[in-house]
């Protein structure tokens, strides 16, 4: 199991067993999808962690699907300012 360091109290974070269950299955929907695009992939999924100090829950997402994301933005960003 791997830990984390809290970005709030700089306390240990501990990821949860799964990131299919509750929340975190539509943690996250991008506000440059269609609602088209929206509906059939309704968000990005994240993993929750909890501090172990403070009780604070973070959902992360990973870095894969993270650099996915980054260069979706990128790309609309650039689209939208011609």
């Amino acid at each position: 199991m791997g830990t984390r360091k809290c970005p709030f109290c700089g306390g240990t974070m501990v990821p949860s067993k799964t990131d299919f269950l509750g929340h975190a299955q539509y943690f996250w929907v991008p506000p440059w999808k269609s609602r088209l695009t929206g509906f059939l992939k309704p968000g990005v999924k994240g993993r929750p962690w909890l501090c172990i100090d403070c009780g604070a829950v973070v959902a992360y997402v990973d870095e894969k699907k993270l650099s996915i994301l980054r260069e979706e933005y990128e790309q609309t960003r650039l689209e939208g300012s011609t």
